[in-house]
């Protein structure tokens, strides 16, 4: 019970002294602050991840896929525009690296000016691969571009699914028009196989009448041989007939121009006679062979006219029609003059006996003589032209008819062939119109090469490189850390060593500080001493220039030292108690670990007005992507606060030592 009493006692105490109560509050709220703050800031860093800044940069050319433009570079623009998931920047090459390496951007996406042409590339012999270019700054923030690469695959995630989406349908359609071409042929193939059965009986019916027409043209061949024989004398016959007129004409005019001439006329009339009685002879055989041969001519013409029907087109055959029926009108007037001529002759030869007792009726028969003759004349021409044109017809016949036996014969060894040809692609088109009918039914079965398929499994792969390349997730957060380190070495040493009391107690202020500092600075550029060779020659870590790296730990040290020294001198316990608020604070607001995007916007604004922000990015500097620039910018700042911070302790040691030699002079007075 005494053990209660005590404790509550202990308690009351506590509560009814402010200055007791207010530190153990402070205490208590430590846990609930770091743990609060911390957890709050980072409870969930990917829901912000459309804070973080990361470039686009789109060099696509598009490319032609299938008859159809493809311009995947910038549907993903389109897309990403459109897209929360992160920050995004459409910028140039040079800007997107530009602002990489001065960490306005945690990291760059390029789409490559081929991007497209690789996708398109599917069906080619060698399909390559499309790439997406993902460059970081690990320097930068080491989380940052793990989080990036996170980023990145799901962004290649969702092209491939687009690409993929545009290859499976490419697919699906080649195959439907592939299947519908097989079908297409299959049908067509069918019907080539029944035309070939029409055309294979077409050819047998050809070939049989092919075979009647070349024996045809054979009997009409050899009918035309007494057609030309006869024709050849009709031909004589006539040139006779027409000589024996002229004889007869010439001797009537003499025998009209000189009557006392009759009797040596008579005797020639009677020779022209006798040589008109031996034409009329030959005549009259000429136009028996002729009757024979013109008879002979008709039947073959009409034998071939019945075996090939089209014959009566050809120009040769309309020729030797043309040459029979003036053959006939000829033979007709042949005619006519012969029975005149042989009236003709019965009245000179009455006349020639009748000559001594009937002169005056010499002038008389004369005339009739003379117009008969005439007549003789003219049908004995008509005769010898009509000969010449059938000599000639039936010699251009019977080469022609000779040329179309020829041409029938060869047709009909033709039409065999054709006839054999024929069958030969019936059989064809029954084997093709199987074959395709298989073709279509084993096209799904065709298997794609191993590249194309890789490909069509995986589209597109990610290029991956960074500018400050970060080995390991050590290096990545040895600026977090080492800040961190640093200032809890310097809050600690406040307990170890005194702040304000000094050996001489009547020192002036100036002394005092420059005393203290010295104190606390020694300890604090040994501890960051410390803390270097550790990491570089106990776990190895690669720094761009170990010099500045050791004179950064040695300026950040010396600033964490200045600022505790200075709260904790002014405000004694609470100055520490503030401290380790605004350690808090900076652990979650320099960058440490998560980008200061992805916390709260008010964290991010704190950050700005702490120390740590600028150690972190001072060691990320110095370790990882050497940029002396930055370095200098950050060190600069940190020398600020070293200066603002000295000045504040020393104006309070100044004012204490004021007041001690103030009190000291009161005690010697009294």
């Amino acid at each position: 019970m005494k053990s209660l009493r005590l404790f509550f006692a202990e308690w009351g105490n506590i509560l009814r002294n402010p200055k007791v109560l207010v530190p153990v509050i402070a205490v208590m709220m430590i846990p609930v602050m770091y743990s609060a703050l911390f957890l709050g800031t980072f409870w969930d860093p990917y829901g912000k991840m459309k804070d973080l800044p990361v470039a686009i940069v789109n060099e696509d050319n598009g490319a032609e896929m299938d008859g159809e433009k493809l311009t995947i570079g910038k549907e993903l623009v389109d897309e990403l525009k459109e897209s929360k998931e992160l920050d995004f920047h459409f910028v140039s090459s040079q800007e997107a690296l530009t602002g990489l390496k001065e960490d306005r951007f945690y990291m760059t996406i390029t789409i490559p000016e081929d991007f497209s042409k690789r996708a398109a590339s599917l069906m080619d012999d060698e399909p390559k691969q499309a790439e997406l270019l993902f460059q970081t700054n690990e320097g930068h923030n080491f989380l940052a571009a793990q989080i990036g690469g996170t980023a990145i695959h799901k962004v290649n995630s969702e092209i491939s699914r687009t690409i993929t989406e545009s290859y499976t349908k490419l697919m699906f359609e080649q195959v439907e028009k592939v299947s519908d071409g097989l079908g297409e042929a299959g049908d067509g193939a069918t019907k080539i196989h029944d035309g070939t059965k029409t055309l294979a009986n077409g050819t047998t019916e050809l070939k049989t009448n092919l075979a009647k027409l070349s024996d045809g043209a054979l009997k009409l061949k050899q009918g035309t041989s007494p057609l030309a024989e006869g024709a050849q004398k009709l031909n004589q016959g006539a040139a006779e007939l027409n000589k024996g007129a002229a004889s007869m004409n010439q001797g009537l005019k003499q025998l009209a121009q000189a009557h006392d001439q009759l009797e040596q006329g008579a005797r020639k009339s009677e020779q022209g006679a006798t040589q008109l009685q031996a034409g009329l002879k030959s005549s009259a055989a000429g136009s028996k062979e002729l009757a024979e041969g013109t008879k002979a001519l008709a039947g073959g013409l009409e034998q071939l006219v019945k075996a090939s029907p089209e014959l009566a087109n050809h120009p040769a055959m309309k020729q030797i029609m043309q040459a029979s029926r003036e053959v006939q009108a000829g033979a007709s007037k042949l005619s006519e003059g012969q029975t005149k001529l042989v009236a003709g002759a019965s009245a000179l030869k009455d006349g020639q006996t009748q000559l001594v007792g009937g002169m005056n009726q010499f002038g008389q028969k004369l005339d009739e003589a003379a117009a008969g003759s005439g007549k003789l004349t003219v049908g004995a021409k008509q005769l010898a032209d009509g000969a010449a044109q059938l000599k000639g017809g039936v010699t251009e016949a019977t080469k022609a008819i000779t040329t179309i036996a020829d041409g029938s014969s060869k047709l009909n060894d033709g039409a065999g062939k054709l006839q054999n040809g024929v069958r030969e692609l019936k059989d064809g088109s029954g084997e093709l119109a199987s074959k395709l009918t298989e073709a279509a039914d084993e096209a799904a079965s065709v298997q794609g090469s191993e590249k194309r398929i890789e490909m069509y499994a995986k589209p597109v792969t990610v290029v991956e490189s960074s500018i400050n390349k970060v080995p390991n997730y050590g290096t990545g957060f040895a600026p977090y850390f080492l800040s961190l380190g640093l200032f809890v070495g310097a809050l600690i040493l406040t307990i170890v060593l005194p702040l304000v009391q000094s050996p001489d107690p009547l020192a002036s202020g100036w002394s005092r500080f420059v005393s203290k500092t010295l104190l606390f600075v020694s300890v604090g550029v040994v501890q960051a001493l410390v803390a270097d060779a550790i990491l570089i020659f106990g776990l190895g870590l690669e720094v761009q220039n170990t010099a500045q790296f050791i004179g950064f730990s040695i300026l950040s040290s010396m600033t964490y030292m200045f600022i505790i020294q200075s709260l904790v001198t002014v405000l004694g316990d609470p100055g520490r108690f503030v401290a380790i608020v605004i350690l808090i604070l900076q652990l979650v607001s320099c960058g440490g670990t998560f980008p200061v995007e992805l916390t709260p916007t008010f964290m991010q604004v704190i950050g700005d007005w702490l120390p740590m922000t600028y150690t972190v990015n001072g060691f990320k500097a110095v370790i990882s992507s050497g940029d002396t620039s930055a370095l200098l910018s950050q060190s600069g700042i940190l020398a600020i606060y070293i200066v603002a911070f000295g000045a504040l302790t020393l104006g309070y040691f100044v004012v204490k030592a004021r007041e001690a030699r103030g009190d000291q002079a009161s005690v010697t007075a009294n």
